[in-house]
């Protein structure tokens, strides 16, 4: 009776412990969904920013006519730089959601977990490379007075 009853218990946390493996599979899996739609909601400002900057490089010849002292060929490097930096974290974006694979069957626990915490790191920054390439391009916009 010991042997059966030491079984039950074994069988019984056995499946305890799958269950809750399950349970952090799908808890990572919703970090990682949750983060990348807080990413997303970013990337408006992105495009609109690169529709700024855009829009900027082709009229620099109207910026030098209206402030004959300014250095144009500096602000036109300046502002393809952060042009390209948004670019940058947009295509890292794309290229995220592109190999995401949010469905894990066939994985162990310990495999589906590792994904989603290795994609949650990608997706983390990606997240700075946005919040750092916003905020660089707002800041120059204000100081150079272009915005």
């Amino acid at each position: 009776m010991t042997i059966n009853k030491t079984l039950f218990f074994l069988a019984v946390s056995l499946c305890i412990i799958a269950c809750q493996q399950k349970e952090n599979r799908k808890e990572l899996r919703s970090e990682v969904i949750k983060l990348h739609d807080e990413v997303m909601a970013k990337n408006s400002e992105v495009v609109n920013l690169q529709m700024t900057l855009d829009t900027l490089i082709r009229n620099v010849d109207s910026l030098k006519k209206a402030n004959p002292q300014r250095d144009t060929a500096v602000l036109k490097k300046d502002l393809i730089k952060l042009l390209e930096r948004l670019k940058i974290a947009e295509e890292g974006m794309n290229e995220w959601m592109h190999a995401f694979e949010p469905d894990t069957e066939g994985k162990t626990e310990d495999e589906a977990s590792s994904y989603f915490q290795a994609e949650k790191k990608k997706l983390q920054r990606i997240d700075s490379l946005y919040d750092e390439s916003t905020e660089q391009t707002k800041a120059y916009l204000k100081k150079s007075a272009l915005k």
